[in-house]
């Protein structure tokens, strides 16, 4: 497995020397442009065959002792090989892939070295330059990762030092020129392919770590805006979002009703039992909230300290009425102990006073939520544990729980 190491300012630190990803980033690499790269090197394959046999004509002319054979494996053994990797290479994995053009590009050099090896015409020694050219071919259209590269570099070149060195009849003077020559292709080649191969690794690394740094800040910005719109202790939405929803809610065409909700006497449950419970009443309560709010056309928020608030969308001042009914109920049958009451009541109830605003009629958030704050209090002053809708709204001034309609 690679180990990182710095590239530059702009990478991610995760190239080893042989330009390699780490793990991770390799497979996102291939997730991304696996594909890409298996469909163009199936089109340098069969375009680089073309160019290829091209030299059967040369061979005629250079190794005219040995041309059959040349024939034979150009077209009878190299060709057939590459078009079926060709056909296969868009169908394996990455790994597989780039060994096999390795290996590939190994038996594409070996067979002119070879018969250059092997010739004994007067211009079989010119022969000598068809490998190079499948070098740069390997290096540079194939664009071999950068390790294969290497690899396939040193290989062809010890190769091509030992056929120059064993070929018999060679001219002396050759067998120095032509190791410098292919040795400085070499060179030139495996240079080229590293700095392509950087260029591709660290842009890549370059555009993986911006697209970090813009899912980072994503998710800061959506942490952040799910703290924004939450209320810490209970969970519920919170003012800001009420203020939002009551704003767009208030300028549709369907009826929107209010509800300002208030735990009753709940300064003395704090005194009496300690804030650390009141917070765990407020938690309760906002639980049985949530679970009330169920659908798009139902809002449950903390409206600050023990206040709740809750906002229906499409019902009338029957439905209304039935609903903060329900509230009351649902609130009185958690059994919430109450010690500190000094009605003796001895569990926790609510107050909620609503307001209406009816179908296609045009209201403010501003004079909706007065209304049902003042029917909240209308509802305290008349007793607590019960509900009142704000006047003029079609319902009695305030009900108490026990003539709650279910």
């Amino acid at each position: 497995m690679a180990t990182g190491c710095s590239t530059g300012p702009d990478s991610s630190g995760r190239l080893d020397w042989l330009l390699r990803f780490d793990a991770r980033t390799e497979a996102r690499y291939q997730a991304e442009h696996g594909a890409e790269r298996g469909a163009a090197l199936r089109q340098i394959i069969l375009v680089g065959l073309i160019f290829y046999n091209v030299y059967n004509f040369t061979s005629m002319v250079l190794m005219p002792d040995i041309a059959d054979l040349s024939v034979v494996a150009r077209l009878l053994v190299i060709t057939p090989a590459s078009a079926l990797l060709a056909w296969r290479i868009v169908h394996i994995g990455p790994n597989l892939r780039e060994a096999l053009i390795f290996y590939a590009m190994i038996g594409v050099v070996a067979a002119p070295l070879f018969l250059f090896w092997l010739t004994m015409a007067p211009l079989g020694a010119y022969a000598f330059a068809d490998s190079t050219l499948a070098i740069i071919y390997g290096n540079l259209l194939l664009t071999l990762r950068f390790r294969y590269a290497l690899a396939f570099t040193i290989v062809v070149l010890l190769g091509a030092i030992l056929a120059v060195v064993t070929k018999v009849g060679l001219d002396p003077d050759l067998r120095l020129a032509l190791p410098v020559q292919y040795g400085t292709g070499c060179a030139f080649s495996i240079y080229a392919n590293y700095r392509i191969e950087r260029q591709r690794c660290t842009e890549y690394l370059r555009v993986l770590a911006a697209q970090s740094a813009s899912e980072a800040a994503e998710e800061a910005r959506r942490r952040y805006q799910g703290l924004s719109h939450t209320d810490p202790l209970t969970g519920l939405p919170n003012r800001r979002v009420l203020d939002e929803t009551a704003e767009a809610w208030c300028a549709e065409e369907p009826a929107v009703a209010v509800m300002m909700i208030d735990v009753d006497h709940f300064k003395p449950f704090n005194d009496t039992l300690g804030h650390p419970e009141g917070d765990a009443c407020l938690r309760r309560l906002a639980a049985l909230f949530a679970n009330l709010a169920a659908g798009p056309d139902v809002l449950a928020t903390r409206f600050g300290g023990d206040e709740f608030t809750f906002m229906l969308r499409g019902g009338g001042a029957l439905a209304a009425a039935r609903f903060a009914a329900a509230l009351v109920r649902n609130v009185e049958e958690l059994g919430i102990a109450h010690p500190g009451r000094p009605d003796g009541l001895g569990f926790v109830t609510i107050s909620v006073g609503v307001a209406l605003k009816e179908a296609g009629v045009a209201r403010t958030r501003d004079g909706l939520f007065a209304q049902a704050d003042q029917a909240l209090y209308r509802a305290k002053r008349r007793g607590r544990n019960g509900y009142a809708l704000a006047e003029g709204d079609g319902a009695v001034a305030a009900i108490p729980s026990m003539a709650v309609v279910a």
